[in-house]
């Protein structure tokens, strides 16, 4: 490989500056567009309990893209005496938030749903036999519920190919969100239409089939962000396939002749990659320039590779270290 000047550190290459810029305006019009979701779904309200439900869904969907938009700003953010390595990790952080702030409320959800349905409560919306279909007062939640359904629908692929683009695991959370909200929409749809027939236990099954959704796609985050922030060997975006990028570290590392054995370790920080990597060198000679060549030469592999440190050791050494990702034995 030819050694190539790295970038500064931190500084994103020009691609992806233009894509977080691009990502971060989505994000922006999400935020607008799910505010007149909740003030139209506040409008349209009726006393149904599937329409509380994905009320409070649509309020607590705020969370993610404000949480994305904030760890922008604090990750931008020079490095300081008090915080040395930078603040690249606001976005695990704003990760983690939207993770927790979901399943907690995928919890509310189906404690709401199943407490209706053990108490046989009445939704407290009329029927359309008492009112007639015309004047039904269930017609403007029905409308306010699919405007609720549209809204997801909007750059919602474009935000999944750019949090993939970009390595951003709070977008790409977001975007998920985005996907579950319009099949959360209908099913409040049907929830309060047979509220309107008269058939009240439906709508209190709607809202445990909400939350039932939400919390199993919470949890399924929040174990991810909690993984990632206690530095679980990185994975693809969305899957459990461990990254590729520390098994080409290692194989390069282990094509120099004057490295014998490597071990090598990454983590994540937001949506970057820090890590580090033991070589037994098998000569002293020129040993700080090689290390750093080798340095370069890795950071230049991908643009997530924040920093990583050459540590010399011995081989006996290298060798009990735990295997590297990429390896059979980490997958």
């Amino acid at each position: 490989m030819t050694h190539q000047a790295p970038r500064p550190p931190g500084r994103l290459p020009p691609d992806k500056r233009e894509q977080l810029t691009r990502a971060r305006r989505l994000e922006w019009l999400t935020l607008a567009l799910r505010v007149t979701v909740v003030l139209a779904l506040y409008v349209g309200l009726g006393r149904t309990q599937a329409l509380d439900a994905i009320w409070l869904k649509s309020l607590w969907s705020l969370l993610p893209p404000a949480a994305f938009l904030a760890a922008c700003r604090i990750e931008a953010r020079q490095p300081t005496p008090r915080f040395p390595y930078g603040f690249y990790r606001a976005g695990s952080i704003a990760f983690l938030t939207a993770a927790l702030a979901l399943a907690t409320m995928g919890l509310y959800l189906c404690w709401t749903g199943l407490r209706g349905l053990l108490h046989s409560r009445h939704p407290g919306l009329a029927t359309f036999a008492e009112t007639g279909w015309l004047t039904w007062p269930g017609w403007p939640a029905v409308a306010a519920l699919l405007y609720s359904i549209a809204v997801p629908l909007v750059a919602g692929r474009s935000r999944q190919a750019l949090a993939i683009r970009l390595h951003d695991k709070g977008l790409y959370a977001d975007a998920e969100m985005g996907r579950m909200s319009w099949m959360a929409g209908g099913a409040a749809v049907i929830g309060v239409l047979c509220v309107g027939l008269g058939l009240d236990r439906v709508d209190f099954v709607a809202t445990l089939l909400i939350g039932a959704d939400i919390l199993r796609h919470g949890s399924r985050l929040l174990q991810t962000a909690v993984c990632d922030l206690i530095d679980e060997v990185p994975r693809r975006i969305g899957s459990a396939q461990v990254d590729p990028l520390g098994g080409r570290v290692l194989a390069y590392l282990e094509s120099l002749d004057w490295i014998d054995t490597a071990r090598v370790r990454l983590r994540e920080e937001g949506r970057l990659l820090t890590g580090v990597a033991f070589v037994a060198p098998n000569t002293e000679h020129d040993l700080v320039d090689r290390l750093e060549r080798a340095r370069g030469d890795i950071r230049a592999m991908d643009w997530r590779l924040l920093d990583i440190a050459l540590v010399p050791v011995a081989d006996s050494r290298c060798r009990a270290l735990p295997d590297s990702p990429g390896r059979p034995s980490w997958i």
